[in-house]
């Protein structure tokens, strides 16, 4: 289809994909935590099974739909910064050939829904969903830039990610140690 608008609806589809089948998954883990520590039981007193299944999905559900749809966000910035540091483009002709790219995600997505089983899984498949996505962007856009300019793009998106990620698991880490610190013992 040649209408550039056909894909612009890929994104939410691919993170209420996600969103869904880690959601589901999260649920199974954490039904068998509770049952393990014995406060399953105890909650059927108040709720039935579906009952807690469907609270427990709906929470876990919005959480990851709200983290999909930040990294969305951050991940657009990136990209929209990345193009306007390296790219002589100034009409958005780049941006115009690289929304395709979403069909990744969208397919990675539709996998995920396969392996609820498996969550380790689900975030393999989206990982491999975002190399397969940064692949396709470099090599659409690569015929507009130069050598320099796609090194630097490279580079730019893998120090921002990079930092971004180290910098949340190190703030994570001093979280949870602050808290371990705090408790009596």
């Amino acid at each position: 289809m040649k209408n550039t608008y056909f894909t612009s609806y890929f994104p939410l589809i691919t993170i209420l994909l996600f969103s869904t089948s880690l959601s589901i998954a999260t649920v199974m883990i954490v039904i068998d935590y509770l049952q393990v520590l014995g406060i399953y039981d105890g909650m059927l007193e108040f709720f039935s099974n579906n009952g807690i299944k469907l609270a427990l999905f709906t929470v876990f559900a919005l959480l990851y739909f709200m983290v999909f749809s930040a990294l969305k966000l951050i991940a657009n910035t990136i990209t929209e910064l990345s193009l306007l540091f390296f790219s002589k483009d100034v009409a958005g002709e780049n941006l115009t050939q690289i929304r395709g790219g979403s069909a990744f995600y969208l397919i990675g997505g539709a996998i995920s829904l396969i392996a609820i089983q498996y969550p380790i899984a689900i975030i393999g498949i989206f990982l491999v969903a975002t190399i397969f996505y940064f692949v396709y962007i470099v090599y659409k856009i690569s015929s507009s830039l130069t050598s320099a300019s796609l090194i630097g793009l490279v580079l730019f998106h893998v120090l921002v990610w990079f930092t971004f990620i180290l910098g949340t698991l190190y703030l994570c880490f001093r979280l949870y140690n602050s808290i371990m610190a705090s408790l009596p013992v």
